[in-house]
């Protein structure tokens, strides 16, 4: 998993929770944002076997996220298709 990809969670009170993952640390965990309950400067830290893998990667949000233009407005944009409802 990478950074700009669209994972679930699959475990946790957040069960089924779109998450884009803009980080991951030395020890196998992510850094998950959704732009409304955890924005980009509050993450949620969560282990990586308990998010289900999309294998879509948001390659524009990915990039606007490195160059610091990505708001939390813009992420609940690019997340509500992948919504479950």
């Amino acid at each position: 998993m990478e950074t700009g990809s669209v994972v679930y969670s699959k475990a946790g009170h957040d069960i089924n929770q779109v998450y884009l993952v803009i980080g991951v640390t030395e020890k196998g965990y992510l850094e998950l944002a959704d732009g409304k309950i955890r924005s980009l400067t509050n993450p949620k830290i969560k282990n990586a076997k308990h998010v289900r893998y999309t294998g879509i990667k948001l390659t524009e949000a990915k990039e606007k996220y490195e160059q610091g233009k990505l708001m939390d407005s813009d992420l609940v944009w690019y997340l509500k298709p992948y919504q479950i409802k």
